[in-house]
């Protein structure tokens, strides 16, 4: 039986995209049908439809924003459009417009914060280095695997976590690797261990999800993975 996945799935149906028939998982034998994607995309579509009207709340916000507000409740709007710009990553469909508006109307908040700033070096340099922080941010999001893993409610549970990364390509794992401090580092280094030896002993080779092995014992070890360059 033909499965047919969007073009542009949600984090829910592109999950169950990385489920299907992948030994990596526990659930890997369980035969998916059309019914349980089409279930998973309209989770994503009311998953979508819940963040629209959220996002249209922040932006009246915005808008009700003047020149003597409170720093406190500016900058809180503007994190509130940070996270809508990594929400809006995870969505089903296409939303680079969407991703354009949120980033204009952050601009205009930190043009405002600025003006009032300009005559504080510390303060401004401090504003420089949060628009670094915010275009990582945005950067990182872009991945899905990131924008999936960073969900208030993310599809990934906590036991498909390192079957997740060990399914990902070389960039992306290298991305999703910096969300993650040492200690979480070494526990899903000995996961990942763990689960590719029984995996094998089970007589499933996967030589892909090994290389992703070596990438976590490097970033572990603190070693820059080498990339070929194409």
């Amino acid at each position: 039986m033909t499965i047919i996945f969007s073009p542009t799935p949600g984090s829910r149906e592109r999950h169950l995209k990385r489920r299907l028939l992948n030994p990596l998982y526990a659930d890997s034998n369980c035969e998916y049908t059309q019914e349980d994607v089409d279930k998973a995309k309209q989770e994503d579509e009311q998953a979508l439809m819940e963040f629209m009207a959220h996002f249209q709340a922040v932006v009246q916000k915005t808008t009700e924003l003047g020149s003597n507000s409170e720093s406190e409740v500016v900058l809180e709007i503007k994190e509130q459009l940070d996270e809508c710009y990594a929400t809006c990553c995870a969505m089903p469909g296409d939303h680079e417009n969407l991703k354009m508006a949120i980033n204009k109307l952050i601009e205009a908040i930190m043009r405002a914060i600025r003006k009032g700033a300009e005559s504080d070096p510390v303060a401004l340099r401090k504003l420089d280095e949060e628009e670094e922080a915010r275009i990582m941010h945005n950067d990182l999001h872009e991945r899905k695997l990131i924008a999936d893993l960073m969900l208030e409610n993310s599809p990934i549970p906590e036991n498909e976590l390192t079957p997740t990364l060990l399914n990902e390509e070389a960039e992306d794992l290298d991305a999703a690797l910096q969300l993650f401090n040492d200690e979480q580092l070494k526990l899903i280094y000995q996961d990942a261990q763990t689960l590719l030896e029984r995996l094998r002993q089970e007589g499933h080779e996967i030589p892909h999800a090994w290389e992703r092995f070596q990438q976590i014992k490097l970033a572990l070890n603190h070693q820059p993975a080498e990339r070929e360059h194409h």
